[in-house]
């Protein structure tokens, strides 16, 4: 079934209010997933003009983990670290779609003003993108962070939260597209390969405790290191 509907209705809306970031809270871990939490994310990794992990090939000494953070706003984030032998470095993408009725010409571009103005990022890549019925414009620019993040520990603290997953856990978020909102984490080491889902929900109140909202707060602050200054009125 089509999410277009759904998809639109959130993708396309002008970035987040504090108010949503604040009421974004993660409830418990979801079971196996299903290929539809991977069907923007493929497309976007495509137009960054890389490979889905789960379909890589890593030498014996290399590891790479990606941290998506698919919220109710945009841009989307994804975070790329990768390991090879005592060497750690790592990237921030950012990510949105714009869905289409008829033709990719016809996307709405009101994302795209809003990344270029709110953030410091290269240039804007595009591709159109299927996935059953639905139909969008991918599109991707990577952050230009400030600073030198420390990498290392980034992954150590993501690792700390991010566990592996129980392929018997039960799953009852799964319609609705629901399933493409949170906190997803991929790994691969050589050949093996892994991924675990946090899922966040509307609430009111503090956050509830556990791995979700750490993860959050962890990507949050290294894309807030990617935005662009305000301007400063001049009187």
């Amino acid at each position: 079934m089509s999410r277009l509907t759904f998809a639109t209705a959130l993708l396309l809306a002008v970035p987040t209010s504090s108010f949503a970031q604040q009421a974004l809270n993660a409830s418990n871990d979801t079971g196996p997933l299903s290929d539809a939490i991977f069907e923007t994310k493929d497309a976007a990794v495509v137009t960054a003009g890389l490979v889905p992990l789960s379909r890589s090939a890593l030498g014996k000494a290399e590891r790479e983990v990606r941290i998506w953070y698919s919220g109710f706003g945009n841009p989307q984030y994804l975070v790329i670290i990768k390991q090879n032998g005592a060497s750690t470095t790592g990237r921030l993408i950012l990510w949105w779609d714009q869905y289409y009725e008829t033709t990719p010409a016809s996307a709405d571009v009101r994302v795209d003003n809003f990344v270029r103005k709110g953030y410091d990022c290269g240039p804007i890549s595009k591709r159109d993108s299927h996935f059953g019925e639905d139909r969008w414009v991918s599109s991707v620019c990577e952050a230009k962070l400030k600073g030198v993040p420390d990498w290392k520990a980034f992954l150590s603290e993501v690792e700390a939260h991010a566990l592996p997953q129980s392929s018997a856990a039960a799953s009852d978020d799964q319609s609705g597209g629901s399933e493409n909102w949170g906190i997803t984490v991929e790994r691969r080491s050589g050949a093996s390969y892994g991924v675990s889902h946090y899922r966040t929900a509307l609430t009111f109140g503090a956050p509830e405790p556990g791995r979700g909202p750490k993860l959050q707060d962890m990507v949050n602050a290294l894309a807030a290191t990617a935005k662009r200054e305000p301007a400063v009125a001049q009187h």
